[in-house]
């Protein structure tokens, strides 16, 4: 056999993989998670359903990664923080949770509650979220690193309890007893709950 002969396959062109995300986020706003198929993006992509599962094993893993498309990239490789550098950790934790829960009162925020409440009937959908749930781990890490860094904090001590607890905490209110969320809820969840898991001795 002559390998020189034989070709490579064609490589794969990065520029379908954000048409089919794209029609996937169409897809999901039209119809939701329960009825998209991968029938209906790749007709929506104008691409076959081949080219979708060469991509994605599933719809669960393929409606994950078009929701983290909406997500800004990362800067020189920095990983991404929710919570944005104000100078102290309360006003970080403060101006990080107004921000996500701004994103959750938009259109695509809707589609991510619809989307986490779908988890308890799709076993698929419920592992490909767990899998993607490391942004969030890093974000809580990378708050708490700062503020060792300012000297408010002595050590990392809290923040597995952190990490467990704020995100059990915002999905529960949003999804089981709902409310207004404001600046005393956001005072509450900081002051009451997450400074004093972070500071605990």
């Amino acid at each position: 056999m002559n390998l020189a002969a034989i070709k490579p396959g064609r490589p794969r062109d990065a520029s379908r993989d954000a048409v089919i995300l794209e029609a996937t986020l169409a897809v999901l706003k039209s119809v939701g998670y329960d009825r998209l198929t991968i029938d209906a993006v790749a007709s929506r992509a104008r691409a076959s359903k081949a080219t979708v599962y060469r991509r994605w094993p599933n719809k669960a893993a393929l409606v994950v990664d078009a929701m983290a498309s909406l997500k800004p990239p990362t800067v020189d490789d920095e990983p991404a923080c929710l919570f944005p550098d104000t100078g102290s950790l309360r006003g970080d934790l403060m101006s990080g949770l107004r921000a996500i829960f701004r994103q959750l009162n938009t259109d695509e925020g809707k589609l991510m509650i619809a989307i986490m409440t779908a988890q308890a009937h799709d076993p698929e959908l419920a592992a490909a979220m767990r899998a993607n749930t490391k942004e969030k781990e890093d974000s809580c890490r990378i708050v708490v690193g700062r503020a060792i860094q300012r000297g408010e904090l002595v050590s990392e001590k809290g923040v597995n309890a952190f990490v467990e607890v704020l995100p059990a905490l915002l999905y529960n209110k949003l999804l089981i007893t709902g409310g207004t969320v404001d600046d005393d809820y956001l005072a509450h969840l900081i002051d009451d709950i997450a400074l004093p898991l972070l500071t605990r001795d």
